[in-house]
């Protein structure tokens, strides 16, 4: 008799877990929005399919919070951003996010905080030895780097 009692309640658990998880993964919602481009050229449409076309529109990305994804339509294509790496890839302390910085070698987190604020206060740096002026950078630390940066 205990050994029936014990496996009821195994198979109880189990059930019991198995509901807990089906509702978990079905009631979890889906704000994701998947957009396939689909490219048209120009030359190929009538004039008048091209100048009719609808303007962009911006859909937010809701994987990343407070950001918008590129827009989508009949926009014109921009100009990409400026890289924060160049051909050599040293990162332009000028151009670099904080993440970016942080691949410095000895540039940690709270350097790299104080890299971006140092740009915001004082304008871009205009040569790599400028670095140093930025709180705990010394001149071992832009030793290690200084064939990593450019401006």
């Amino acid at each position: 008799m205990r050994l029936r009692r014990l496996e009821f309640a195994v198979i109880a658990l189990t059930l019991a877990f198995l509901c807990f998880m089906g509702g978990y993964f079905t009631g979890r919602s889906q704000n994701t929005v998947n957009i396939t481009p689909s490219v048209s050229h120009q030359n190929d449409a009538p004039r008048s399919a091209v100048a009719a076309s609808p303007p962009a529109t911006v859909i937010p990305d809701s994987s990343v919070p407070g950001e918008a994804a590129p827009p989508v339509g009949g926009g014109q294509a921009s100009e990409p951003p400026p890289s924060s790496r160049d051909a050599e890839g040293r990162i332009n302390i000028n151009l670099a996010s904080k993440a970016e910085l942080m691949d410095l070698p000895g540039i940690g987190s709270v350097l790299s905080e104080r890299i971006v604020e140092y740009r915001r206060q004082n304008g871009s740096f205009s040569k790599i030895e400028d670095i140093r002026n930025v709180s705990g950078i010394g001149e071992k630390r832009f030793e290690t780097i200084r064939d990593k940066i450019t401006v």
